[in-house]
């Protein structure tokens, strides 16, 4: 079930090096097929999702690393967020729509956010360490992340660039298969305007870390990656879609990507 260079940590979680200091963290096992990301520097770690919660994560962080730990998820989804409450330090992005979910010290994620009914999850509440501004770093001591907020899949959607390593963990922005602008939140236009702003910043070699995968041809598993033509296609493809004028459910990015889509998704086109 798992290429050459990835192994099973347990039954659940698979495990790949995916550069020097980056683990991915697998769950091949579920439906979503996640992939979380531990992030290693000399003096912290941060693990960039959570996964649904089904496992927990937590454990397999601690076999795999001494230092002290971070949670941060990319988004409010359950599917990212589903371990976070493992953690004692959680860093969160400062957007208003998450702030908005803090109530007397502890971080509520809506419904609509964190979208666990669906699948008869709950929500757990969490106590937030970090409010970690757009655009701030994050230093783990010798690897700077640079935190970018990547809307378009959802309003609280970020994505981490480490510059020096030349990779942008993409969590939900861009993955392959079919992309989800079909749930609340998703907006096309923010789509578009995410996949324009990053194209000025990535560099060509830039390797796009994704958090869902798929199996190959041969039914195995590894980490997923894209690159920065995949993020020129994405907004070559939606600029066909705007002027296109038509509203499908399913439209085509390239060979690897689809968009998922509905009417609501749409409205941004109107707006200034």
């Amino acid at each position: 079930m798992l290429a050459d260079g990835v192994r099973w940590f347990d039954d659940w979680f698979a495990i790949e090096e995916v550069a020097p200091g980056v683990v991915a963290i697998g769950e091949p096992r579920f439906h979503q097929i996640n992939w979380n990301y531990l992030i290693l520097g000399t003096k912290r770690a941060l693990l960039f999702d959570t996964g649904p919660g089904v496992r927990d994560i937590s454990k397999i962080v601690r076999e795999l690393t001494t230092l002290p730990v971070t949670a941060l998820p990319s988004h409010m989804h359950f599917d990212h967020t589903g371990g976070l409450a493992k953690f004692h330090n959680i860093a969160i992005a400062d957007l208003p729509v998450l702030k908005d979910c803090e109530k007397d010290g502890w971080l509520h994620a809506s419904d609509d956010l964190y979208r666990g009914f669906r699948e008869g999850m709950t929500w757990t509440p969490v106590r937030v360490n970090e409010w970690l501004p757009i655009g701030s770093t994050l230093d783990l001591g010798g690897r700077v992340l640079e935190l970018l907020h990547t809307p378009g899949h959802s309003p609280d959607s970020i994505s981490l660039l480490d510059r020096a390593s030349s990779i942008l963990f993409a969590a939900d922005f861009l993955y392959p298969g079919p992309l989800y602008a079909q749930i609340p939140g998703a907006d096309l236009k923010a789509y578009l305007q995410t996949a324009d702003s990053l194209l000025p910043v990535l560099p060509e070699s830039v390797t796009l870390l994704c958090a869902h995968g798929q199996a190959d041809e041969a039914g195995e598993h590894r980490a997923p990656r894209l690159n920065r033509q995949d993020v020129a296609d994405l907004s070559a493809s939606l600029t066909n879609l705007r002027g296109s004028n038509d509203r499908p459910e399913s439209w085509p990015v390239n060979a690897r990507m689809s968009l998922l889509l509905w009417e609501p998704a749409f409205a941004s086109w109107q707006s200034p």
